[in-house]
């Protein structure tokens, strides 16, 4: 029994020293990677910290159809692209006022034009509530839908072991194995170096803190921020995609182009075949009804807020970049009006 508990205890230490070299080959050229992709960033023009205190927020050039007339800033909350992460939990007011920080820290001055996606709009209802005079008008692009009946008290959890586990791998390297576990569909519109860029970033955000911290707290910061909603009249844009399908050649449309992105990450898809009309009249209807219980009810309680339909996926500014920004600038040109 010795003999083998001796053997055992070898082939352990062995199994262990395997995996702390392994680790430290991966550290070393996570570390090497990291430092060429930072330099390609920066090369680009898209890497420009601005600290916030703790850490450091970035921002960055967006769409050139604004960008001839207007300085767009582009800002990495906490956890996210290159910004560098934290263990604060990301409450509606810290995520509002790490923003505001790294606005003033960068020596852009009030008023501005918010341009929150998804989730970030909830930010911007905040944002406008407690600081109006610091917003000139709001794009939403396909934000969050908020109203007083799609939230669940009980979702709300903290940071934990696990995810400092995962953080802390993350850290090592061992990101890299991962990179694609949630990031699973790619867009087909990348150039080659765009996807290392976005690869990059995603490197950053993936497993961070903060990340997780405001996924415990999503349904909690959404329901403040409806609660929190003032009805005024900054002018605000709600540009509706994922809700926007308005007819069968809308969802056709949207459905070929959700399945070229499957093909690509070599998915298995549905044939547009398999769906039958009284289907896509049933989802068509789906649609209307979302807008009308929950997008125009949003939209009427903000206040001032023209709703666009423009039919496609939730991050409609990759799938529909031109006509998005075609809309956004006719949008802002007619504040000067």
């Amino acid at each position: 029994m010795k003999k083998i508990a001796k053997i055992i205890s070898r082939i352990l230490i062995i199994l262990l020293a395997a995996l702390m070299l392994f680790t430290l080959v991966t550290f070393v050229i996570h570390r090497v990677k990291t430092a060429k992709e930072i330099e390609l960033l920066k090369e680009k023009g898209y890497y420009n910290p601005i600290s916030v205190g703790d850490y450091s927020i970035t921002e960055r050039e967006m769409t050139s159809v604004l960008e001839n007339d207007n300085m767009v800033v582009f800002i990495d909350r906490a956890g996210y692209g290159l910004s560098d992460d934290t263990d604060n939990e990301m409450t509606l007011e810290y995520i509002v006022e790490d923003y505001r920080s790294a606005l003033k820290n960068a020596g852009i001055d009030a008023p501005y034009i918010l341009m929150p996606h998804s989730i970030g709009g909830a930010y911007a209802n905040y944002w406008i509530s407690l600081y109006p005079n610091e917003i000139e008008a709001v794009v939403f692009l396909d934000g969050t839908q908020l109203s007083d009946a799609v939230f669940d008290e009980n979702s709300n959890g903290s940071v934990g072991y696990k995810d400092n586990f995962l953080s802390f791998l993350a850290k090592l390297g061992y990101g890299r194995y991962m990179l694609r576990e949630n990031y699973w569909l790619l867009p087909d519109n990348y150039s080659e170096e765009e996807q290392k860029l976005a690869d990059a970033l995603q490197l950053r955000t993936e497993y961070s803190i903060a990340l997780a911290s405001e996924g415990y707290l999503h349904d909690q910061n959404l329901q403040d921020a409806w609660s929190s909603i003032v009805t005024n009249d900054i002018p605000k844009l709600y540009i509706c995609s994922s809700w926007g399908i308005q007819t069968k050649k809308d969802l056709t449309e949207y459905l070929e182009w959700f399945g070229r992105l499957k093909e690509k990450n070599h998915l298995e898809i549905a044939s547009l075949t398999d769906i039958s009309d009284e289907r896509f009249e049933e989802q068509i209807d789906e649609f209307e009804k979302c807008r009308q219980d929950i997008i125009y009810t949003y939209a009427e309680k903000m206040g001032n807020c023209k709703v666009v339909l423009l039919a496609g996926d939730h991050a409609i500014y990759e799938q529909k970049p031109e006509e998005c920004g075609k809309i956004i600038k006719e949008f802002i040109d007619g504040l000067d009006r």
